[in-house]
């Protein structure tokens, strides 16, 4: 199973052409498909704020992390945004809740946070 760690830091804030500064929240996009997550694992800063875009590729998928108060449906076909602030320390396990087939149970995903 292919497993890759993403280490969302922070990012500055991009200014427009006008010279106003515009807060900009940084995103990760996991993509979803029988029967992994990619990637299936990510790093994220505590008290920062991200949107977690999940993309099914192939059927509607779900995705839960009781750790972190996630619990969605993630569709095929359509993008599924989340807003999320960790506020604790540790590594959260995440599986998916929506029977896809006979892989289904290998489906992980763990999202670190660091201080």
């Amino acid at each position: 199973m292919f497993a890759a760690s993403i280490l969302l830091l922070g990012f500055g804030s991009p200014t427009s052409m006008s010279g106003s500064a515009k807060p900009r929240t940084p995103q990760v996009v996991v993509h979803v498909k029988q029967f992994e997550f990619v990637p299936a694992e990510i790093t994220l800063r505590r008290s920062t704020t991200v949107k977690l875009v999940l993309i099914s590729e192939d059927v509607t998928h779900g995705l839960a992390v009781k750790g972190l108060g996630i619990e969605t449906e993630i569709q095929k076909g359509h993008r599924t945004e989340l807003m999320l602030t960790p506020t604790e320390i540790g590594d959260f396990a995440g599986s998916c809740t929506v029977f896809c087939g006979n892989g289904h149970r290998d489906m992980e995903f763990v999202i670190h946070v660091v201080d």
